[in-house]
């Protein structure tokens, strides 16, 4: 396949961050705000919290759709500071995404592209099927592993700072055009007819 034919299909963009930054944050904030303008923005994003006993912090992974929660970090106990990722939990969460692609979806957002990612494990055939769909798709990339991702993405995907305002332009240049689908739904039974403001009664004596 040439580049030409590429191209068009890699409406990629990826938050570049410093380890253990607060962006994932940014992600879901950014998706509530597209969510609320009326477009469709499934996906995954992460919450960390502080977590009791050796475990420095628990992760989870929360469904954008209707908020399930998956936990992929398990605890190694007394005297570990860090958490191991649950493939398992992983490999769970990863259905959220393929059923974003067999909806009608406008964006598609991956928490991260994250360790397992690097190694063509957890989320990346999911990300790759969305890619290949030509399905718009948000996730976030630490710097250590800049490198690894722009070798999969063949370095077109566009590398984005953590900043509604950039956020914002790159979504400009990818999101469908026309009325947000979820805003159609509001008027299912008008056939997309111009809207016609309704005048009041007139009162009569």
């Amino acid at each position: 396949m040439s580049e030409d034919e590429v191209v068009p299909l890699l409406k990629i963009g990826a938050i570049v961050r410093p380890p253990e930054s607060g962006v994932p944050d940014s992600l879901e904030g950014f998706a509530r705000i597209l969510q609320g303008q009326g477009y469709f923005v499934r996906g995954l994003v992460q919450r960390n919290s502080a977590a009791n006993g050796g475990c420095t912090c628990t992760r989870t992974l929360v469904d954008l759709d209707n908020g399930q929660h998956f936990r992929i970090s398990q605890d190694l106990g007394i005297g570990s500071n860090c958490c191991r990722v649950d493939t398992q939990a992983v490999a769970e969460a990863s259905s959220v995404l393929r059923r974003a692609m067999e909806t009608e979806t406008d964006l598609i957002i991956v928490n991260k592209f994250g360790k397992l990612e690097s190694q063509g494990r957890g989320l990346m055939d999911e990300i790759m099927a969305a890619v290949s769909q030509g399905i718009p798709l948000l996730t976030s990339v630490e710097i250590p592993l800049l490198e690894r991702w722009r070798e999969v993405t063949c370095g077109i995907a566009q590398e984005l700072s953590p900043g509604c305002g950039a956020l914002m332009r790159w979504w400009d240049g990818v999101r469908p055009r026309g009325v947000p689908r979820s805003s159609r739904l509001l008027r299912p039974n008008q056939n997309d007819q111009p809207f016609q403001r309704m005048e009041p009664i007139p009162e009569t004596s």
